[in-house]
């Protein structure tokens, strides 16, 4: 009997806790002994999606490679964990229209000024300074309700909150890990 398999996909700024959080999960569910693996969107960009710009093509590219991963790596019985920022419809409609009913989405929230001011990757410094484009100007599609039931809040609520809640999706969605 095949187990049941769920990709976490979390999505939001660059800057939001994404990446805290995604990790946060992925040890959380392995220390549970369940089967996990991680996806990084940044990691992504500089191995196998090297080879794209950030054109809007390219950006929904690099989702659809990385949703084909994902999908391939559940249906080898391993949940995935996956964060990107995914700003466009068109980057989740692909990964929803790639992953159907094995995808958990978790939009992780934080304002923009919050973001700059975070700002653990050097990015928008990078931005401001005329290094980098299309990232603060760069349009971010608030997420539509079936994207945004599971809304992490990081600036309301601390790391441990934001994962525990987290936690506790993954759980349910995983039938309370009995797997």
């Amino acid at each position: 009997m095949k187990k049941l398999t769920k990709i976490f996909w979390l999505f939001g700024r660059s800057g939001a806790g994404k990446t805290t959080l995604a990790l946060r999960l992925r040890d959380g569910l392995s220390n549970r002994g369940i089967p996990v693996v991680y996806l990084d969107g940044d990691e992504m960009r500089a191995t196998l999606c090297s080879d794209l710009g950030f054109r809007p093509e390219a950006r929904l590219e690099n989702h659809r490679r990385i949703a084909e991963i994902a999908r391939l790596l559940a249906g080898q019985e391993l949940n995935v964990v996956v964060s990107t920022m995914a700003p466009e419809y068109s980057q989740r409609d692909l990964v929803a229209q790639v992953l159907g009913d094995k995808l958990v989405w978790f939009y992780i929230d934080a304002p923009l000024d919050i973001c700059m001011a975070r700002d653990p990757k050097g990015i928008y410094k990078r931005a401001q300074a005329g290094q980098l484009q299309q990232l603060i100007d760069y349009p971010f599609e608030n997420p539509r309700p079936h994207e945004c039931g599971n809304h992490i809040n990081t600036l309301t609520q601390n790391v441990d909150e934001c994962y525990q809640a987290i936690l506790a999706v993954a759980k349910q969605q995983l039938n309370d890990f009995a797997i």
